[in-house]
């Protein structure tokens, strides 16, 4: 991939499974790609309060662009002699991402804390055929074709900087800045506005996991955990009983199933009743609305140019 340089720390939340492919070649490559920031809510501001930002792409509208970028790569890498197969943007559509406690007992009832899913992931990312086309290619012809996709590493290329002071860089040419370029012009505003935004939601979750209001709701929902025989202190504990190292990851039945879902069952059902799952909610509302204020600028800038790259992606798809 192109350079990467830090200064400081960006923080990261917490997640029930690992990148499902939505870009699957890059998890070969060493990039990853992050959360879209929720949607702030409509309302009217009051004294003092600046006016909410609010998303005027929609997902539908987003999986438009990334499908659009994908038959981008696809022709790009062709012509540099290389083979892409476009990679739908939610390949596990049932995954579920529950970053402060499982707060549907459905869909517990069915995954429990999803180590099913997570391992169901995993195969999907091992057998794309993207990663299993580069394995296959000799070394000299793999770097060529990773080279042809992320760019050459050195001279200029994109900048951006997240909040916290980490900044991030990316090469100027090669097939994914060529995709970028087509579908939104001004690719240096893309990448500085977008690395941005797709930074918010671990922030987000990082803001709600240490919020005091948070913290002290927690020993409520663990009461309830406790009388119910399952005794965890946090909903992390739990999770980390299920999905930590050696608990079915590597392919193998490291979990009992049964186990794994009455105890995410009683979790979401503690989570209801103590308040925990509703204050999560609220919080994760207000410090999401709170980080768009901050960074609206960035978040203005992609957003208006996602809607200008729209027409642009609805003309390639219907080529």
């Amino acid at each position: 991939m192109g350079r990467r340089r830090r200064r400081g720390a960006a923080g990261t939340g917490r997640t029930v499974l690992p990148g499902l492919l939505a870009v699957a070649i890059l998890a070969l490559t060493g990039c990853t790609a992050g959360p879209v920031p929720q949607r702030a809510v409509p309302d009217e501001p009051g004294p003092g309060k600046a006016a909410p930002v609010t998303a005027t792409t929609t997902a539908g509208q987003r999986s438009l662009l990334h499908r659009a970028e994908q038959e981008l790569l696809r022709a790009c890498m062709a012509a540099a002699g290389f083979r892409f197969r476009p990679v739908p943007p939610n390949p596990l559509p049932e995954a579920r991402d529950f970053p402060y406690v499982v707060d549907d007992v459905r869909w517990a009832q069915r995954h429990g804390y999803g180590s099913g899913l997570r391992r169901q992931a995993e195969r999907l990312r091992e057998e794309d055929p993207n990663r299993v086309y580069l394995r296959g290619l000799p070394a000299e012809h793999r770097r060529a074709a990773v080279a042809a996709l992320n760019g050459t590493p050195g001279g200029p290329g994109l900048r951006a900087e997240l909040p916290g002071g980490a900044v991030i860089g990316h090469s100027g040419d090669g097939c994914r800045v060529a995709a970028w370029r087509e579908l939104y012009g001004d690719v240096e505003r893309w990448y500085a506005a977008s690395a941005l935004v797709d930074n918010l939601g671990a922030i987000r979750q990082r803001r709600v996991l240490t919020d005091p209001r948070f913290r002290a709701a927690v020993p409520g929902w663990a009461d309830c955990m406790r009388r119910h025989g399952t005794p965890y202190e946090r909903p992390g504990d739990a999770r980390a009983a299920f999905l930590g190292p050696g608990n079915g990851t590597d392919g193998t039945d490291g979990t009992d199933p049964a186990r794994e879902v009455r105890t995410a069952v009683q979790e979401a059902r503690c989570a209801d009743s103590s308040g925990l799952a509703a204050l999560a909610r609220r919080l994760d509302r207000g410090h999401g609305e709170e980080l768009l204020r901050e960074h609206r600028a960035a978040v203005e800038q992609a957003e208006r140019l996602r809607a200008a790259a729209l027409p642009r992606a609805r003309a390639l798809l219907a080529r």
